[in-house]
C-alpha cells in the first residue's frame, strides 16, 4: 500500500475525539474535508519531530444521485437488447471489467465514521474513491452521497494515503491508519451507456453482474484462503445532469420491460455483511431539517423525501433479514408518507396567499385539480401496502406481549399451541409483506411516486407561501378533527379511585371503525406537528439518532414541546392497541380452540381498553388548555 506523505504524529494517546468530531462534521459539511495548511509537530525539545508533508492533490466533493435497482442475470440481457435504450443512448454500450478493492481497518473503523475507501482497477487505469456510506434525503427514493476521487499511478496496488484530505485523515490515529488493509473486492462485468431521456438531461446507466468476494486465509503458513462470494447483478442510474424526475421515469420505463426491484443496498453493504457476518440493521428516522423560510412546495417534498427513503432502507433491511425492527420502521415510514400526501391533499385548496378563506378538508375533492386527483391515486395504491405493515405490526406487538405474560396455571394468556400459532401468524404476516415488496407492482409505485414528487407539476402560487404561515391552519383543522372523533366515543365512565384493576360498568365500547378513525387522526396530528417543529426554533431541540442504533422513540421530558401532543397520541393509541390485541387472540382460539387462558387474556384486554378509554377525556382537556408551539404569537 502507498501510504504518501509523511503525516504528523498525534502528540496524544488513545482515541482522538475532536477528529471524531470533525469526522462527523464532515458527513454533512465537505469543506470540512479541504485540506488546511499543515503545520509542523514538535516534539518535547521543541525541535520538529517530521518534515510537514507537501499539500495533497485536492479533490472536490462530489455529490452523485442515483437510482439502484436489482435484477436478474435474464433482466440484464433483456434490457441490454432494449431498442428504448438504443434511442436514448448518446453512443454505443461501452463494456468494461471492474475490479474494486475495498480498504479498512480490522476493526472498521473507516465503515463507523460512515466512509468507504475503494481502489478501482479498469483495464489500465486505477482510480482511488472515498464516499460516504449514507445517504441524505436530497431526493425521493434516489441515494445521494458525496463522494471524492484520485487517478493513481496504474502501477500501483493499494490506496494512496497522502491524497485523503486532512478532515478525512484525521478521523483515525497514525497506528490506526498503518492498519488499513484490503478487507474484501467485487469483481463486476460493467456495460455502461449515457442516455439522453430529454436535450437537456444526461443519465448514466450501468448493467452490473459479477460477485462480491471476500477471502479469509485459513493457513498462514501456506497462504491459502477460503473464499465466500455474493452474486451481484443490478441496475445503476447516476444522474450526470439535467431533471431528477427523469431518473426515475428512465427507471420506471426499465422495470416495465424487465423485472427489477428498488433497493438501497450497495456492494459494498453486501461486502460488510460477509465481512462481519451480521445482517444491516434497521434504520431509525431522522428528524426533519425544516426551517422558518421552507415553504409549502419544500416541506411536503422534504417530508415525503424522508418518509420513502425511511421505507426503503428499511424495506432493504426486512428482504435481508425478516428483523422485526425494520418492519416496524417500515410501518412508521409508511404512515409519514400517508400523512405527508394529505397535508399537500389539504394544502392544494389554499388561495395563492395565506387569508381568511377556509379550506376544505382533508381528504375532500376538489374540482378540476388533476394534480389533486393524481395525489390521490398515489394514495391508493400506497393503502395495500401501508395495511399489510399495520396488520403484521398487531402481530409482532402480540407476540411480544404474549413473551412477558406469567406461563403458569390460571395466569391470562395463550396456551402453548396458541403460541404457536401466533408465532406462526406473526411469521406468514411478515412474508406477505416481503412478497408485496418483491413484486413489480411496489417497485412501480415508488418509481411512479418518486417522479411525481421530483417533477413538482403538483406546485402552485399558493404552495410558494412559508410553511410556518400555513402550519397553524393546518395543525388547527387537524386537531379540529381529533376533537370531533373524540366527542363522537361512546366513552365509558371513569373507574373509581382505588379500583384501577376492577373491571369497569359504563356503555358499550366504541365501535372498532370509530376508534381506529381516532387513532389516524392522531396520528396524522403527531406526525404533522413533528415535521412542522423545525420552523418554530422554540421547538427544534431533538436528538438526531445514530444508524445502527435502538430505534424505540425516546421518552419525552415535561420540557419537550411535543410532550403534551406525545401524551395525548399515547392515550389515543392505547385503547386501539388493546382492541386489535383482542382480535388477534380471538383469531387464535378459533383457530386453536377456546382455552380458559386466553378467554382471561381476552377479557384482561377488554379491561385495559376500557381503563384507557375512561382516562381519554381526561387527557384530552389536559391538552386542550395547552398552547402548543404552532400557536405562539396568534
Amino acid at each position: 500500500m502507498t501510504n504518501g506523505p509523511a503525516r504528523p504524529t498525534p502528540t496524544t494517546s488513545g482515541p482522538d475525539t475532536s477528529a471524531q468530531e470533525a469526522g462527523r462534521a464532515a458527513v454533512s459539511s465537505p469543506a470540512a474535508f479541504e485540506t488546511p495548511p499543515h503545520e509542523t509537530s514538535q516534539s518535547p525539545d521543541g525541535s520538529p519531530a517530521i518534515a510537514p508533508p507537501p499539500p495533497p492533490k485536492r479533490a472536490l466533493a462530489v455529490r452523485e444521485v442515483e437510482v439502484k435497482l436489482a435484477a436478474t442475470p435474464a433482466a440484464l440481457a433483456r434490457l441490454q437488447a432494449l431498442p428504448l435504450l438504443a434511442r436514448m443512448a448518446d453512443g454505443p454500450p461501452a463494456h468494461r471489467h471492474q475490479v474494486t478493492t475495498y480498504y479498512d481497518t480490522p476493526d472498521l473503523a473507516l465503515a463507523a465514521h460512515g466512509l468507504a475507501l475503494r481502489v478501482r482497477r479498469q483495464g489500465g487505469r486505477r482510480v482511488q474513491t472515498v464516499k460516504t456510506w449514507a445517504s441524505d434525503a436530497g431526493t425521493a427514493a434516489a441515494a445521494g452521497r458525496r463522494e471524492w476521487e484520485w487517478q493513481l499511478p496504474a502501477e500501483g496496488d493499494g490506496p494512496d494515503l497522502g491524497l485523503l484530505p486532512a478532515g478525512i485523515f484525521n478521523l483515525l490515529t497514525s497506528e490506526q491508519w498503518t492498519q488499513v488493509a484490503s478487507r474484501f473486492a467485487t469483481d463486476i462485468e460493467r456495460t455502461a451507456l449515457l442516455l439522453h431521456p430529454d436535450p437537456r438531461t444526461s443519465v448514466e446507466l450501468a448493467l452490473d453482474q459479477g460477485e462480491v468476494r471476500l477471502s479469509v486465509p485459513n493457513n498462514p503458513e501456506t497462504g491459502d484462503a477460503e473464499e465466500t462470494t455474493w452474486p451481484v447483478a443490478e441496475v445503476e442510474l447516476e444522474l450526470k445532469g439535467g431533471r431528477v424526475a427523469a431518473l426515475f421515469e428512465v427507471a420506471a420505463a426499465l422495470h416495465h420491460h424487465a423485472p427489477l426491484r428498488i433497493t438501497t443496498g450497495s456492494k459494498a453493504d453486501a461486502g460488510l455483511r460477509l465481512l462481519t457476518g451480521k445482517p444491516a440493521a434497521a434504520v431509525p428516522a431522522q428528524p426533519a431539517a425544516l426551517t422558518p423560510v421552507t415553504t409549502v412546495a419544500e416541506g411536503f417534498r422534504h417530508a415525503t423525501r424522508h418518509a420513502l427513503g425511511h421505507l426503503l432502507e428499511n424495506a432493504t433491511v426486512l428482504l435481508d433479514s425478516g428483523d422485526t425492527q425494520a418492519l416496524r420502521e417500515m410501518a412508521a415510514a409508511s404512515r409519514r408518507l400517508d400523512t405527508a400526501m394529505r397535508l399537500l391533499r389539504l394544502a392544494m385548496t389554499l388561495p395563492p396567499a395565506a387569508g381568511p378563506a377556509p379550506m376544505a378538508r382533508v381528504g375532500a375533492k376538489t374540482a378540476a385539480n388533476p394534480h389533486a386527483e393524481a395525489a390521490d391515486a398515489l394514495r391508493r395504491r400506497l393503502a395495500p401496502l401501508r395495511t399489510l405493515l399495520e396488520t403484521a405490526r398487531g402481530w409482532d406487538r402480540l407476540a411480544e406481549r404474549a413473551a412477558l405474560l406469567p406461563d403458569r396455571k390460571g395466569a391470562a394468556g395463550l396456551s402453548k399451541r396458541q403460541r404457536l400459532a401466533l408465532d406462526h401468524a406473526a411469521t406468514q404476516a411478515r412474508r406477505r409483506v416481503m412478497k408485496h415488496l418483491r413484486g413489480a407492482g411496489h417497485t412501480a409505485l415508488v418509481l411512479d411516486l418518486a417522479a411525481w414528487v421530483e417533477g413538482g407539476g403538483w406546485a402552485s402560487p399558493a404552495l410558494d407561501q412559508p410553511l410556518k404561515t400555513v402550519a397553524p391552519r393546518l395543525l388547527a383543522e387537524l386537531q379540529d378533527k381529533v376533537a370531533r372523533a373524540i366527542d363522537r366515543l361512546e366513552l365509558p365512565s371513569p373507574p373509581p379511585p382505588g379500583a384501577r384493576n376492577a373491571v369497569l360498568v359504563g356503555k358499550a365500547p366504541p365501535a372498532a371503525d370509530a376508534l381506529e378513525r381516532l387513532r389516524r387522526r392522531a396520528q396524522r396530528l403527531y406526525e404533522t406537528a413533528e415535521v412542522c417543529r423545525g420552523l418554530y426554533p422554540v421547538a427544534t431541540a431533538k436528538p438526531k439518532v445514530a444508524k445502527g442504533t435502538k430505534t424505540a422513540p425516546p421518552k419525552r421530558t415535561a420540557a419537550d414541546p411535543l410532550a403534551p401532543l406525545a401524551r395525548l397520541h399515547g392515550a389515543v393509541t392505547a385503547p386501539a392497541i388493546a382492541r386489535q390485541a383482542a382480535q388477534l387472540v380471538a383469531q387464535l382460539a378459533k383457530a386453536t380452540g377456546p382455552k380458559a387462558r386466553s378467554t382471561r387474556l381476552l377479557s384482561r384486554l377488554a379491561q385495559e381498553e376500557a381503563v384507557a378509554l375512561a382516562k381519554l377525556p381526561a387527557t384530552w382537556r389536559g391538552y386542550s388548555r395547552r398552547r402548543m408551539f404552532w400557536m405562539m404569537g396568534r
